[in-house]
This record gives structure tokens, sequence and C-alpha cells, in this order.
């Protein structure tokens, strides 16, 4: 018998016995498809994580956990290290090496909406380019208090262009610093599939601002003065009550009544993104930490530890490839057990087939290729369902992942 004729005979048998085909290429394909969606997903999230971290050279940070510092610079979500300062910037800077790009994220914004705060990023226009994000609505960032907000915040919060939000203090009963600060929305990212979509954006001195470091006075002379917050005013000076505080809101007005008290290289920064040059420079730059920087801060390459990381966390996989194997095998054996008890119930079957001039071979090929195009059947139903599963679940997946 040929295979032309085996694979006709074949498939009309599976034919009339549909149910019972039906049922095995169902069980073939689930037992396919845990394993299958498991690899797509686990590809897909080792994907997501170290694309972000192989995109960004090094991070410099105060000395401590490596993990931490890292992982806060790219992800934004992780304990705070140790804050740095202004000062590392200035000196990768003057070392010609790399462009650094700080970041100080300290602070979170109140809930909105019904939604839960997200982090206000620190930062300066280099980090817009370096991430190549680009405004879906609005404009940049232009004075102290304006911010850009990220495509899944604007989206979750209903928020848009010339609204308003507020950072949430860290200590409500700090009335030194930590003050909340009323920002200016003036414009919205593109979707860029990364944690900066689940973020606040503004300019660095406008963290310092809610730091406390930064802040600005009331005119106490002006004419729309509240008069319940002055004790006493004359011709020559004003007294004016404790309700006087710093300002929660910059506006184009009384901007030019904030400025920041210190030297500049010592306000904080929780972590730098150097950009290097080129690969010599980079070399150079992790030279300079491992010796004449080494007792000051650190310098780390975020894709090692990332990957580091990964090697720890991924040893489960090696679990859940081995709870596959055991259902596989499982399966097998059931299949087997379903193909003998068929093979029974058939046997009057094999016997008018025997009696027509079948070979014993020409029985076993006929079986054997039943059981292929139901494996093929399942395997193929499995693999469909797994591509159609990681489709509908990269969005969710990416938000776990950020």
């Amino acid at each position: 018998m040929n295979f032309t004729n085996a694979l006709y005979l074949a498939t009309r048998s599976l034919w009339w016995f549909r149910g019972r085909a039906i049922t095995i290429m169902l069980c073939l394909a689930l037992t396919l498809w845990l394993p299958i969606t498991v690899r797509l997903l686990l590809n897909q999230f080792k994907a997501e994580i170290v694309k972000r971290a192989d995109a960004t050279p090094l991070i410099i940070g105060s000395r401590g956990s490596q993990i931490d510092l890292a992982l806060h610079a790219l992800y934004f979500d992780s304990v705070s290290p140790d804050l740095t300062s202004m000062s590392e910037a200035a000196y990768i800077q003057e070392t010609g090496f790399a462009v650094p790009i700080p970041v100080h994220i300290a602070y979170r914004t109140q809930s909105t909406n019904n939604v839960d705060g997200v982090p206000i990023v620190g930062t300066t226009v280099e980090y817009f380019e370096f991430r190549k994000l680009s405004l879906q609505s609005g404009e940049g960032l232009a004075i102290l208090g304006d911010c850009v907000v990220g495509s899944n915040v604007a989206r979750k919060m209903n928020l848009q262009p010339g609204d308003r939000i507020l950072s949430a203090p860290k200590n409500a009963f700090n009335l030194a610093g930590d003050y909340p600060l009323r920002m200016n929305i003036v414009g919205v990212l593109a979707p860029a599939h990364s944690p900066d979509d689940d973020a606040v954006f503004v300019d660095i001195k406008t963290a310092w601002i809610i730091d406390g470091i930064g802040h600005g006075h009331q005119d106490l002379t002006a004419a729309d003065v509240d008069q319940d917050i002055l004790l006493d005013k004359t011709d020559q000076s004003v007294t004016a009550s404790a309700a006087v505080l710093p300002y929660t809101e910059i506006t184009a007005k009384n901007v030019n009544s904030f400025h920041f008290h210190g030297d500049e290289s010592t306000f904080p920064v929780s972590a730098i993104i150097a950009v290097p040059h080129s690969r010599k420079d980079q070399t150079l730059l992790l030279g300079r930490y491992a010796s004449d920087r080494s007792e000051l801060a650190q310098c780390v390459k975020p894709a090692k530890v990332v990957e580091d990381l990964l090697s720890i966390v991924f040893r489960v996989e090696r679990l859940i490839w081995i709870s596959s194997l055991m259902s596989a095998i499982v399966t097998a054996l059931l299949l087997g057990l379903v193909l003998l008890l068929s093979i029974r119930l058939r046997e009057a079957e094999m016997r008018t087939m025997h009696k027509l001039g079948c070979s014993q071979f020409t029985i076993i090929t006929l079986v054997g290729t039943e059981m292929a195009i139901l494996s093929l059947a399942g395997l193929s139903l499995a693999i469909i369902a797994a591509w159609g599963s990681h489709w509908l679940a990269s969005d969710w997946l990416r938000s776990l992942v950020f």
C-alpha cells in the first residue's frame, strides 16, 4: 500500500471515529500548548528586561548594592539606593569620556482619578534624546514646575496637556521640606513600551524643589495679597504670620522668585547614566571608578547586573521544563493506552481487513498514519493557540515586567 492510499484510508477512519479523534487531538494540543506558551512568554520577558539594560551603557551611583542601583535607574520602581551628588556628573563631564545624564527618583505623584501615584523622574533633556522619547501631544519642559507624563499615565489617569498633578510628600509632618508641588502637565509622551510609559518626568531642578532645596516666596507688598496672613504693614516693612509658606505651584508670574540654597554640586541625584563616546572611553571610565573613585562611588554595567540577576531568577525555569516533560510522558502513556484500547475495539475491523488481503504491515501502516495525523494536528493546534496566547498576554506581561 502506497502512502496516498494509506493517508486516504486513515483520513476516512478518523472522520468516522471523529469524536475519539477530536478528543485525542485536543489532549495532545493542551499538553503541548503549556510548555510552548511558557517558552514564548519567558523569551519575551527576558527580551524586555535585557533590552533596556543593553541600551544603557553605564550607571554611576553611591556605593552599595549594584542590583538596587541598576534597577532603580532603569525601572524607577525598586528600592531607592543611597543618593549621590551632582559632583559625580561634573566629574564625568570633566573626564570627557561620556555624557552624564543625572536622574533623581525620590518621589511619586498623588493618587489621581482613583489611580495610584507613579514615580516622578527628575532629569535633563539629554535623557529624552538618549531614550528616544517623543511627544504624542503638547510640548516639552520649558520652566520649573512643568512635567510631561508617560502614555500609560495619561491613559490611566485621564490626563492631558493643561491639567495639573500633585507630588506626594514622603512625610506629611516635615514642614521644612518635601512639600507637595502642583505640577503643570505640558506634554504626553508617545508610547515607548518601557518603564518610561509609567512615569512623570520633570526637570531635575523641579525635583530639587520638591526636595525642599529650592523654593519661592510670596510678594507681600502686592495689592492682591491675602490680608489675613499679615500681622503688621507699614510703608517701611511688612510682617507676616506663619501662614506664609513656600509656593506649591510654579507659574510664569512667580518662577523668578524660586531659588536654591547651597552649592549645586552637592545637590542629590539617585543615579547618573553615563553614555560613553566610544568603547575605549567606556573602558577608561570603568577604570577610573575601579581605582581613583572607588571610595566615592561605583560604576556598573547594567547589562551584566541584569544578566546575573536573571541567571538566579530563571533557575525556576528548570522546574517548569521538568513538569512539562512529566506531563508529556503521562500524555504519551495515556495516548498509548487509548491506542491499545482502540485497536481492541477495532478488532473486528482488523479481521475484516485481514480477510480482504491486507497484511499485518498494512494494518500497522494505517494505524500509524492515523496517529501521525492526530499528532501533527495536535501540534499545529498547540502552536496556533500558543502564539494567540502570547499575543493576548504581551501587554499584560509587559505591565508585570515594568
